[in-house]
């Protein structure tokens, strides 16, 4: 099969199909399957893959649990939805222990946040991992002693 075959057959294995009035959603969740399809290859061609081999549906919840991790609900969990991860647990593993510190520089926040590890309110967060930690807290939260 050509690329192109093969990329429809591997979007229609795992459409994403919500029932709604919205004219656009079609185009857009279709985007969102072209991208998936189109990172897959790629991800296959990397070292990461090598160590930790995913298909095609595995490879699409690892990107979903990721997002939901990072940019999930945690200030009102609605009815009936489970409790929201704590902030330790948010951060991928990838990004918290990348041990590159590049990025990783606690700066002012513009609201006040809650600590990832005491829980206290601080006005700092890490720019990189977009938590808030105080000051005595950062070093501990990325494993650094």
């Amino acid at each position: 099969m050509g690329g192109v075959d093969r990329a429809d057959q591997n979007i229609n294995a795992y459409r994403i199909s919500l029932r709604t009035k919205k004219w656009w959603w079609p185009y857009f969740a279709h985007v969102l399957e072209l991208v998936m399809q189109n990172a897959w290859p790629l991800f296959r061609r990397t070292d990461a893959h090598t160590a930790e081999p995913l298909d095609l549906l595995a490879f699409r919840r690892r990107i979903v649990q990721v997002y939901l991790m990072r940019h999930g609900d945690i200030a009102k969990p609605r009815r009936g939805a489970r409790l929201a991860l704590p902030a330790v647990h948010r951060v991928p593993d990838e990004v918290r222990f990348d041990g590159v510190a590049v990025g990783h520089f606690a700066g002012p926040s513009q609201t006040t946040k809650r600590c990832a590890l005491c829980k206290k309110n601080t006005k700092k967060l890490c720019l990189k991992c977009t938590v808030g930690l105080h000051n005595q807290c950062f070093n501990a939260f990325h494993g650094i002693h």
